[in-house]
């Protein structure tokens, strides 16, 4: 699907109004869309088109993925090869480790996170974000993908006709990611807050950066436990809600958690998961730059843990923003043997609390 097709097919936004910005301390909180009748109708279609997990495909766009019980039995075998990885402690499987760690040529940036400023594109940032963690993840397990830094903005104002202005919802986000692909820093630059006028020349690479999604439709703490369990076994997931992080303190494990009070309208994602104290976790990542203090475990200032008390409060209001989608994410090789998986030595944070 191209970008025309894709605009006559999901553009939506025609007949959306369109919401006002808000700001809290010079941060956009007002960027994801609510559930409507618009984006209800593009997470149906892209379910309706999902293929069962598990199908092989060698060619053509990335798919939508069906939930199913052999997604689950894939995820389950996955959890547990995540754990012997975590207890071996040689290969440290968090993201930004993974970026700091893995040889040049497996890397063509070093940008990670960072801030989506005055534009309400965090659904943009959330969905990139996720496809960067998930990316680094799938080479700490041995994957032979390059690491590419995705430009947030374009492919979110693609799904927008082009437009900077206003939000956009979960699923019409996802089918963006699912049909156009991502725009890489090294296609257009690095320019987060508004769309490059050369966007087009680089239409059929974005697809080289594909996700396919797969959707979570659940609430609840049956929400929860799926997505500690995705979490788990190494995966990243985008969403929107509206219960707020308002900051970040240290737990009595030492972790550093996030402060869940106030409301917005908001797109993050999650990814990695650890276990400290007796206590499960998963990371939590904003697109409102380095705001939250890092510990001495190195975290970047960017993200906070949650562990299930306190994700159950913030996930709560999740489904009012359609379901969360777990990203695949698409990449080049680095290598023409697709077989050759190499498991690196990425060290732990020093400090780090196993």
């Amino acid at each position: 699907m191209n970008i025309d097709e894709f605009i006559s097919t999901y553009g939506f936004y025609r007949h959306r109004p369109q919401i006002e910005p808000a700001f809290r301390d010079g941060k956009n909180i007002n960027g994801c869309l609510p559930l409507d009748i618009y984006s209800s109708n593009v997470l149906e279609t892209l379910q309706d088109q999902a293929v069962e997990f598990g199908t092989l495909w060698e060619s053509g766009d990335m798919p939508v993925l069906r939930y199913n019980e052999a997604y689950r039995q894939w995820r389950d075998q996955r959890i547990m090869e995540c754990e012997a990885i975590r207890n071996e402690r040689i290969t440290c499987t968090l993201p930004w480790q993974v970026l700091k760690y893995i040889p040049s040529q497996m890397k063509r940036s070093i940008r990670l996170y960072w801030s989506q400023g005055q534009l309400g594109s965090c659904m943009g940032h959330a969905d990139a974000f996720a496809h960067h963690s998930a990316t680094l993840q799938a080479i700490a397990y041995g994957s032979p993908l390059i690491y590419s830094s995705i430009n947030p903005v374009v492919t979110w104002a693609i799904t927008k006709g082009g437009s900077t202005w206003g939000g956009q919802s979960v699923s019409e986000m996802a089918a963006g990611a699912n049909r156009l692909g991502h725009f890489t820093e090294e296609m257009v630059g690095e320019d987060n807050q508004r769309i490059p006028k050369n966007y087009r020349n680089y239409e059929d690479e974005a697809k080289r950066y594909q996700s396919s999604v797969l959707f979570l439709d659940f609430s609840g703490e049956e929400l929860v436990e799926e997505i500690f369990a995705c979490c788990q076994a190494g995966q990243s997931i985008a969403m929107g809600n509206s219960t707020a992080v308002s900051g970040s303190q240290l737990d009595e494990n030492g972790v550093k958690v996030a402060v869940l009070s106030g409301r917005w309208a908001h797109a993050t994602h999650f990814t990695s998961y650890r276990r400290t104290g007796g206590k499960e976790y998963i990371g939590w990542v904003n697109s409102h730059g380095d705001i939250y203090s890092s510990s001495d475990e190195e975290d970047p200032g960017d993200m906070c843990w949650m562990d299930k008390k306190k994700a159950i409060e913030f996930c709560s209001t999740i489904p009012q923003y359609g379901a969360p989608y777990v990203v695949f994410p698409e990449a080049p090789y680095h290598t023409t043997d697709y077989t050759l998986y190499v498991k690196y030595q990425i060290p732990w944070p020093k400090h780090w609390r196993f």
